[in-house]
């Protein structure tokens, strides 16, 4: 394997601290918004730590089942759950639990950017690029959430306001 099995135990160590993290904090969510976007983070750390399991007990990449899911659509269908009155609730929270979980994001991306890097192994070069993107995806809807609940204003003033406008609608 072109990847050390210490890299990727601590690719599954990252993975349990973000999942604990999002359980951890989920029931003390400021709103059934950011309760249910934390739930569905925690999901997906879970599923990355089993296909990487997978890889650590000897299974072929290619025969790991990963699925990518589009996380901005996920959060936006959670969004659309709740009624507009409800989402105007939201706007000005102070959300803290997102600092900490966009660090673990960004440190996870960084992560499976070197594994990528490390391996000449094109099937496990394509498998870590795919964690990667999600994680910066996981980075970018945090970072969309928070700056929509804690500084609306400012959310709205920047591109994201347009690129996320559904939030807004």
């Amino acid at each position: 394997m072109a990847v050390s099995k210490e890299s990727l135990e601590m690719a599954i160590d990252f993975e349990r601290e973000g999942y604990d993290y999002y359980t951890d904090h989920k029931v003390d969510a400021p709103n059934p918004f950011v309760e249910k976007v934390l739930d569905r983070l925690a999901e997906r750390e879970l599923e990355h730590i089993d296909a990487i399991k997978e890889i650590v007990e000897g299974k072929k990449v290619a025969d790991v089942e990963f699925d990518t899911v589009d996380i901005e659509q996920t959060t936006k269908d959670i969004f659309n759950e709740f009624s507009k009155s409800e989402q105007e609730g939201w706007k000005d929270e102070k959300v803290t639990v997102y600092d900490h979980a966009i660090e673990l994001e960004e440190k996870l991306a960084g992560l499976y950017r070197d594994l990528a890097g490390e391996t000449e192994d094109e099937e496990e070069k394509e498998f870590f690029t795919a964690l990667m993107q999600e994680e910066d995806k996981h980075f970018e809807t945090l970072q969309n959430v928070f700056y929509y609940l804690t500084d609306h204003e400012r959310w709205m003033a920047e591109s994201e306001g347009e690129v996320w406008g559904w939030m807004n609608t």
